[in-house]
């Protein structure tokens, strides 16, 4: 559900650039980047939010989004007496995974609050995060956006779509 904000954050603003400058090279309007889809309406009647979503594709800030087979990864969301969790894993093809884990809770009809730690390679510790967003989950696929913020980074756009 998130990209790893902390830890690529260099390579992903010099290759949205790059993308950028070679689009608009040969026009005479100003490029207007297009922002992530946003996604709201809960849950359908008869589905439960709980289970493993493989990722269709996600979106950090403006288009476009990442997809299988450059980035897979999943979210699992498990429904426990005691606390809700939330695992989210992101692998770049050829690199090593790096996961958000914790715990979210379903405050409203269409809400989601995920808080936790970034786990990835190359991280001295697990950097909190705190993801309010927004979801809609229609028979088998779940789309989430929302606002990602990791302890010593900018916050970010997020969304996600993931399918069971």
């Amino acid at each position: 559900m998130t990209r790893r904000a902390a830890v690529h954050m260099t390579w992903l603003v010099g290759a949205v650039g790059a993308a950028m400058a070679a689009a608009c090279s040969n026009s005479t309007t100003p490029h207007q980047p297009t922002p992530c889809p946003s996604y709201s309406g809960g849950l359908s009647q008869g589905d439960s939010l709980y289970g493993l979503y493989h990722l269709v594709s996600y979106c950090l800030d403006t288009l476009p989004a990442f997809t299988p087979p450059a980035e897979s990864g999943h979210v699992t969301l498990i429904h426990a007496t005691s606390v809700d969790s939330f695992v989210a894993v992101l692998v770049p093809q050829g690199q090593a995974p790096e996961s958000i884990l914790g715990t979210y809770t379903h405050p409203g009809l269409d809400s989601i609050h995920v808080t936790g730690e970034v786990r990835a390679p190359g991280l001295p510790f697990a950097p909190p995060v705190d993801l309010p967003g927004r979801f809609l989950l229609r028979h088998d696929s779940l789309f989430v956006t929302g606002r990602l913020a990791v302890t010593g980074a900018n916050p970010h756009t997020v969304s996600f779509i993931g399918a069971r």
